[in-house]
């Protein structure tokens, strides 16, 4: 199909070039197309962006299939391991797209434009979906701790292809990265901990 084809060469463009000297003639001549279907298509850059985004060839497809694939009414300490797969497979999945990667350079760069905002409430969104189906403890700001834990895995991988360490830990190596998957299980199965006594707590002072 020519509109995914046009979607696939965006990507291959942006890995090659960075979201700043990707444009419209090169994802065209990567496709194969006309510039003109682009424009028909999407009506113009910031709308190749977006579809980009919202067709799931970013990130929110894959939010969206890994929260297809957990199941309802999970328990609490369930949900706090599903939590750690989900946070783990982000970032392998974030590492190996080199596209998206240079998307959320862009949006950082470009945070004050109004697209920049909608990308990132798009992204948002998707997030939420899975606050509202995962959050173990919902009276507890589950979007504060998803929010904190997405931006660190963001940060650590884009330092990632600039520094070849972080805090002594070797970027360049899976060891290295499986210290950081370790400590992702360790903080959620803490945090699980830590809110079950808190709620324990509570229950008792009432």
């Amino acid at each position: 199909m020519t509109m995914e084809r046009i979607l696939r060469a965006m990507g291959d463009v942006m890995a090659e070039r960075g979201t700043e000297k990707a444009g419209i003639n090169a994802v065209a001549e990567k496709a194969g197309v006309n510039k003109v279907l682009i424009y028909r298509y999407f009506g113009g850059w910031n709308g190749l962006l977006e579809a980009y985004v919202q067709r799931g060839f970013f990130l929110s497809m894959f939010n969206e299939k890994f929260l297809d694939a957990v199941p309802d009414n999970l328990t609490a300490e369930n949900r706090s391991k599903v939590w750690s797969e989900y946070t783990i497979q982000y970032m392998r999945e974030f590492r190996a797209r080199k596209p998206s990667q240079e998307l959320i350079r862009w949006e950082m760069s470009h945070g004050e434009t109004e697209l920049a905002r909608r990308l990132a409430e798009f992204r948002d969104n998707s997030y939420k979906k899975l606050v509202d189906k995962l959050a173990p403890f919902s009276e507890y700001d589950p979007i504060a701790i998803t929010s904190l834990m997405v931006a660190a895995v963001t940060n650590v991988v884009l330092t990632s292809t600039q520094r070849d360490h972080i805090g002594g830990i070797d970027l360049r190596t899976d060891a290295g990265w499986e210290r950081l998957e370790t400590a992702i299980r360790r903080i959620y199965s803490g945090l699980n901990i830590a809110l079950e006594l808190e709620a324990t707590k509570k229950a008792e002072v009432k």
